[in-house]
């Protein structure tokens, strides 16, 4: 029963931290809409993006985390912005969580640059294997039988400014503070907002050569991360490095191929003793980018007869 409570507790709380509560990415300079709904559509085209994340690799009892994401978003003239839906499936040892999100934003240009403010709606699932358990007293009357499961909805908001050299996001998710309560355990937590900040720069330093520095701080305003990363990108082609605060150094690669196309990898070194525990954390991601056209039609000119 005592590891139960422990592996209980683990699940619990990491739901309150940023790793549950929004996945850690570490291309989220490819991809602002992770975390900001109001990046939808300022892109300009149809913009797909898919990522893997696999974390600690190896750690005991195969606890690792593996989270998946897809999203697509583009811009929607008539709506004056655009529109995005975001799907990502996360699991660890005996609990997953599938998200859904749909997401609006009305963008504006402003100073030489557009400004879109956004707001998404959505909701999670979050299953627990009770089959996974490893308790001392497996005829335990609190121990969880089967697969039980929780749905809450949630909303977020966010503001989004780029322009040719810069960019800067500022958001907040989770913002119904939503109740998780798995059926029939009588067990439930209340997840907590999240807000977030992050902006990046272009210095070119010379005509196909150019350096990013880039920042995102996250808060729950009970704990504070930041991840600072530095991107260097020649022609086609970019490598760069970062650190994510208490957690893990990052070293990253890719490259634009074919037209639209975009592929990248990263690998976390862990700091402190978690370092010892596991093999590291994996990220991959590939990206499209592509445009519709849609011919106009041609005007038709209808004569009246009572004119020549």
């Amino acid at each position: 029963m005592r590891k139960l409570l422990l592996a209980l507790c683990m699940v619990l709380s990491a739901q309150l931290l940023f790793a549950q509560q929004e996945p850690k990415w570490n291309h989220y300079m490819f991809n602002d809409f992770f975390y900001n709904p109001a990046v939808a559509g300022s892109r300009g085209q149809i913009s797909t993006f898919l990522i893997h994340r696999y974390q600690w690799v190896n750690i005991a009892d195969n606890a690792s985390p593996r989270t998946t994401n897809l999203s697509v978003h583009a811009p929607v003239k008539l709506l004056r912005g655009g529109l995005g839906l975001m799907v990502s499936r996360d699991d660890e040892f005996f609990n997953s969580t599938t998200n859904f999100r749909l997401a609006y934003s009305y963008r504006q240009d402003l100073l030489g640059g557009s400004l879109g403010i956004g707001f998404y709606g959505g909701g999670f699932q979050s299953i627990l294997d009770g089959t996974k358990f490893r308790p001392d007293n497996p005829n335990d009357p609190l121990l969880v039988q089967g697969q039980v499961s929780a749905l809450a909805f949630d909303f977020g908001f966010g503001a989004h400014y780029t322009s040719e050299d810069m960019y800067i996001n500022l958001s907040s998710n989770r913002l119904n503070n939503p109740r998780v309560e798995y059926n029939n355990t009588g067990a439930g937590i209340t997840v907590e907002r999240n807000f977030f900040l992050s902006g990046g720069y272009h210095i070119p330093v010379g005509e196909s050569f150019k350096i990013t520095p880039s920042t995102l701080l996250k808060t729950n305003m009970s704990n504070f991360q930041a991840d600072f990363n530095a991107l260097a990108t020649f022609d086609k082609f970019w490598f760069g490095a970062g650190y994510s605060t208490g957690d893990a150094v990052i070293a990253m690669i890719g490259a634009n191929v074919g037209k639209g196309f975009r592929f990248g990898y990263s690998y976390d070194y862990n700091l402190g003793g978690l370092s010892r525990l596991n093999d590291g954390s994996h990220e991959i991601f590939l990206s499209y980018d592509f445009s519709i056209k849609i011919p106009e039609r041609p005007q038709v000119i209808i004569r009246s007869p009572r004119f020549l």
